[in-house]
């Protein structure tokens, strides 16, 4: 009997002495749902699955220019050049040829500056059987609207060997011409459109002195035969006088058709 009643006791006594549990808080299940991080939205249904992911590289290797195709450059057409153009031959040279009422003859030159063309020429008036031997000079030296401007100057040496087949008072005479001109010219209409205004002034020094003073105005056009052959006319409309022993030195209009052909060298 005392046993047991002591039993009890020391069962009492372990009950009383051991901690209370405490309850947990009525909003902890919130708190743990709040300090979760969110969830990741589910894709939609028709969504394409994400691309794996690339795996690392030790060494990132340089990203390449893009590689651009130049397109192959046209080769443009080369402008043409003449010997009765305001434009100089740019270091180049040329030729040109004529022949028709009533001349005929040649001149070559060379652009010995990209401004400045010289070279020799001779030229045949044989309706007066007028000869001229000497040297042509061209520089230009401004524009007017689409034309271009150049100086012109040819120094020769002049010969009348006095035939009287077309001008019966015609006779022999030789001296020395200077001949000053400006041109003006522009390319265009599948060619080159010039004009030339001279005056050839003649000494004459065979028998008595003599002067000649011949003032001419000149149109021409060329167009290209080949890319660097030209061909074309000119036509031209003048007046001479004269004094002294001049041959032919009474006041005269003169009339010009040449039929012209360039051919550029270089």
């Amino acid at each position: 009997m005392l046993a047991t009643f002591a039993a009890l006791q020391l069962l009492v006594a372990t009950q009383v002495s051991a901690p209370a549990k405490s309850a947990p808080p009525e909003d902890a299940p919130q708190r743990a749902a709040e300090a979760q991080p969110p969830a990741a939205p589910e894709p939609p249904p028709d969504a394409a699955p994400p691309p794996d992911a690339a795996p690392p590289s030790s060494a990132e290797k340089p990203r390449e220019p893009a590689r651009t195709t130049v397109p192959p450059a046209v080769a443009a057409r080369p402008r043409q050049q003449s010997l009765l153009s305001a434009e100089s031959l740019r270091g180049g040279s040329a030729a040109l040829g004529w022949a028709g009422w009533s001349d005929i003859g040649a001149i070559y030159a060379i652009g010995f500056t990209p401004q400045d063309d010289a070279g020799p020429f001779i030229a045949h008036d044989w309706a007066k059987s007028e000869n001229r031997v000497g040297v042509f000079y061209r520089r230009p030296f401004s524009k007017a609207a689409a034309f271009d401007m150049a100086a012109r100057l040819s120094v020769a040496w002049y010969t009348n060997f006095g035939s009287t087949y077309v001008y019966d008072d015609n006779h022999s005479d030789h001296g020395v011409e200077v001949v000053p001109g400006v041109a003006l010219s522009t390319q265009g209409g599948g060619g080159i459109f010039s004009g030339i205004a001279e005056a050839p002034m003649t000494v004459t020094t065979k028998y008595r002195n003599g002067f000649l003073f011949s003032p001419r105005v000149s149109f021409a056009f060329e167009t290209p035969l080949y890319p660097t052959v030209t061909i074309g006319a000119r036509v031209g409309v003048g007046y001479r006088a004269g004094a002294g022993g001049a041959p032919l030195r009474e006041g005269r209009g003169e009339l010009q058709f040449l039929v012209v052909a360039g051919y550029q060298l270089l």
